[in-house]
């Protein structure tokens, strides 16, 4: 099937009208016409209900449109990317972080300053969760990745640079009232109402934080966020308490406030990369970074 018809349909699913959809991609209504139709005969039902006044989707032509737009986003960063890489003659960064608040916040401050200083280097960003990160660094789509070690463990091939140690803290908003006390205990949390991360975000040492309470509070009122960016969102909201470490609240937002924990557990953040993956862009970031080191953190509330 020809991507262009694909990005004809998500258009008119977007616009619906012929009209518009002719406007915006440069065609003329009776190529959007063919194509819609062409691609009906292909799915074999129809996409669109139409009158003389109006476009709607059919429930086949939502479901459609819903799993097309993802693929065809990701089809167009491909190439892109693909063309990047071969005029970049070497000078193309592709960075990896998970989105947490303070991921965003660095992130900006990094790459703004690391262009001044390397203007000639081509910068591409991806978010996924940690482990998805080390995958794609490991087949080659990423060059760095702002991470943990639990993300990788004992991979081998891996160069890895500690850039900021930091704790579990307890988390929450302005816009929850927290009642315990201060370092924050078990006992506390549990006349608490939680925000926990999806299993699937979280590393380790969170998971098991979140999994110690659920089994030793009965009862435990908590939510699961399904990513990282709903998981700040949440918190920010006053939705409840998060269980987290520093270097994940974006260090600006002065509505949050970090309780320490009574028992105390550590956590670092670094940047990885490929030992042999020949990027020089690769590791004068990561020199860049360790030299001028990474954006502190939110403070704490004591």
């Amino acid at each position: 099937m020809n991507t262009d018809k694909l990005k004809i349909f998500l258009n008119l699913a977007e616009s619906l009208s012929f009209s518009r959809t002719a406007q915006n991609l440069g065609i003329t209504q009776s190529a959007v016409s063919q194509s819609i139709s062409s691609l009906e005969d292909y799915v074999g039902t129809k996409l669109f209900y139409r009158s003389r006044k109006s476009v709607s989707l059919t429930p086949a032509g939502k479901l459609l449109a819903g799993g097309l737009k993802p693929v065809i986003t990701q089809y167009d960063k491909a190439v892109t990317h693909a063309r990047e890489v071969a005029d970049a003659n070497g000078n193309l960064l592709t960075i990896g972080f998970s989105g947490s608040g303070y991921d965003n916040y660095a992130i900006k401050k990094l790459v703004t300053g690391f262009q001044k200083d390397y203007p000639e280097v081509k910068i591409f960003l991806e978010n996924y969760d940690h482990r998805t990160l080390i995958n794609r660094l490991k087949q080659g789509f990423l060059d760095v990745v702002l991470t943990r070690p639990e993300s990788f463990g004992s991979v081998m091939g891996l160069t890895y640079e500690k850039m900021l140690e930091g704790k579990f803290y307890a988390v929450f908003s302005d816009a929850y009232e927290y009642t315990g006390e201060v370092p924050v205990t078990r006992e506390d949390l549990a006349k608490e109402r939680m925000i926990f991360l999806d299993k699937n975000w979280c590393l380790t040492k969170q998971a098991n934080l979140q999994q110690y309470l659920i089994a030793k509070v009965s009862h435990l009122d908590y939510a699961i966020a399904n990513n990282m960016t709903d998981y700040t969102q949440m918190i920010n909201a006053g939705l409840g308490i998060g269980i987290c470490t520093d270097f994940v609240v974006n260090p600006k937002e002065a509505n949050l406030h970090l309780l320490p924990l009574a028992k105390e557990v550590n956590d670092e953040i670094g940047l990885v990369r490929l030992t042999d993956g020949q990027m020089p862009a690769a590791e004068s970031f990561m020199t860049w970074v360790k030299h001028r080191g990474l954006p502190t953190t939110h403070p704490v509330d004591r």
